[in-house]
């Protein structure tokens, strides 16, 4: 067996969350990633700024083609992209414990990588020690050590994406508010510790909510997220609130009459730094989803 440390382009990043809870990693060029067979250990690595691992996963097939009946990605450029082959996987640790840059990983493992390949491979038995050392020893699944809080949803509420179930995603959401400490640090100061939407600055109910979906503990990455104080996370999950293009907030007729009411047309709190404004494109993806503003800017 062997190892291989694959990239995730730095303008997807939510990628790598779909592709865990999918299960399976979609190339464009298999050249790089043919020789992969099931057992060997895949390490996830996102490029760019603020570049890094992100997960540590084996191998459970080799690379194949991708035929018309296989399941579909949940990739935002899946029609576009180009993919041509798959291989699967399973996430062993999301824990990283050590993220050195691509210069250190380099000394580290004591060879030079191909910057530009999609995918490199590491042989040497050390230095693949070297890289599980990088990871805690099990998988992080946060909402595996969370009760499952069950929430009622009205039978009209729409999915998020084709394929995926709303009511599960609540759950998991729910389930996992402080199973993910370094995505809501982050959070905590991009927004200078209050609620994106409320202003609440008491810590202790300040979360960090996903804008795309969320199916696992790690995120490295602030403009997915919004800080928010712990019921208004909930309601976001649960589609009953939303922003527009202008980050004013407009709220479900359902909750009208509700105290939530007044927050339509308040306008969204976000980072001073710009490079921490929330993704317009991952807001608009979650506008899209909420049928009530379908017809809305």
């Amino acid at each position: 067996m062997t190892s291989w440390i694959v990239k995730i382009n730095e303008k997807t990043p939510q990628h790598w969350d779909y592709a865990r809870d999918d299960g399976f990693w979609d190339v464009r060029s298999p050249s790089y990633f043919k020789k992969i067979v099931p057992g060997d250990d895949i390490y996830f690595w996102i490029t760019g700024q603020g570049n890094g691992f992100v997960a540590y996963a084996r191998a459970t097939s080799g690379l194949y083609e991708i035929t018309p009946s296989a399941p579909t990605a949940h990739w935002s450029d899946v029609r576009t992209g180009g993919y041509t082959h798959r291989f699967e996987f399973d996430t062993i640790s999301e824990d990283v414990v050590s993220s050195p840059t691509w210069a250190q990983l380099q000394k580290l493992l004591g060879r030079n990588l191909a910057a530009q390949a999609g995918a490199n491979q590491v042989s040497d038995p050390s230095a693949e020690s070297r890289l599980r050392s990088l990871f805690g020893p099990e998988a992080d699944l946060a909402f595996a050590h969370f009760p499952v809080v069950d929430v009622e949803l009205p039978n009209s509420l729409p999915t998020y994406e084709k394929g995926d179930d709303v009511r599960k995603r609540a759950q998991r959401a729910i389930a996992v508010r402080y199973g993910q400490p370094k995505f809501r640090r982050s959070l905590l100061a991009a927004y200078e510790r209050r609620c994106a939407v409320t202003g609440c600055d008491v810590e202790a109910v300040l979360e960090a909510a996903h804008i795309d979906r969320y199916f696992g503990e790690h995120s490295n990455h602030v403009t997915n997220g919004l800080l928010l104080r712990a019921d208004l996370h909930t309601l976001f999950d649960l589609q009953l609130w939303t922003v527009r293009s202008d980050l004013t907030i407009e709220v479900a007729p359902r909750l009208a009459g509700s105290e939530y009411a007044a927050l339509a047309g308040k306008r969204l709190r976000v980072p001073k730094s710009s490079a921490h404004h929330p993704d317009a494109a991952a807001i608009g993806r979650h506008r899209e989803a909420c049928n009530w503003i379908r017809s809305a800017p």
